[in-house]
């Protein structure tokens, strides 16, 4: 018995090829979608990552901007303080950026979330006794210190007659990561 042949297809291996080879089986489509799914996945993967990492640096660059201009605001005033009131400096520096304070010891950063409910994400802390470790107060100041020029380390408080006042700013905030701190601690001369 003679089979009729299409003029262009042929019987290969069980599968019906036309003349030209054109055409795809059912494994080389469900591989070339597979390749194509991973692709996909990597390259959302990928911009979801540059994403995140885009908001951290922006969170970050927020926090160090509000630090940075927070210890000038404090830099500046001891140095006008110092110049106007020299024997009231530290009072003048606590009665304005203490707690409860004309400007208070607490500061907001637009565009970051503040731990608490209702909180603030900065703070300023002066270290007034200068008989504190630096362990104590976490920050690297040499502590205890000779804060007065009394030639002692022994006062606990300095509010008095202090010539050196640390200072630590510390900014917290829930960003991207989870919760981020971070803080700058200065010296504020006093002469």
């Amino acid at each position: 018995m003679l089979e009729a042949k299409h003029p262009r297809s042929a019987v290969r291996g069980g599968r019906v090829r036309n003349g030209n080879g054109a055409g795809f089986t059912l494994v080389e489509l469900s591989l070339a979608m597979t390749v194509l799914v991973v692709a996909l996945v990597s390259i959302s993967a990928a911009t979801l990552r540059a994403h995140s990492l885009r908001r951290q640096n922006r969170e970050t660059t927020l926090a160090y901007g509000a630090i940075r201009s927070a210890a000038e605001r404090v830099h500046s005033f001891s140095y006008i303080t110092v110049e106007d009131s020299p024997e009231t400096w530290v009072q003048d520096m606590l009665a304005t950026y203490g707690p409860g304070g004309t400007v208070g010891n607490t500061f907001d950063v637009e565009g970051l979330n503040p731990v608490g409910a209702g909180g603030t994400v900065g703070t300023i802390t002066f270290i007034t006794d200068e008989t504190l470790t630096d362990a104590a107060i976490n920050a690297e100041f040499g502590m205890p210190r000779d804060l007065n020029g009394d030639l002692d380390a022994a006062d606990n408080d300095v509010t008095g007659d202090a010539r050196i006042l640390p200072v630590i700013l510390n900014v917290s905030y829930r960003g991207g990561s989870g919760v981020v701190n971070l803080t700058h601690s200065f010296l504020a001369v006093g002469f």
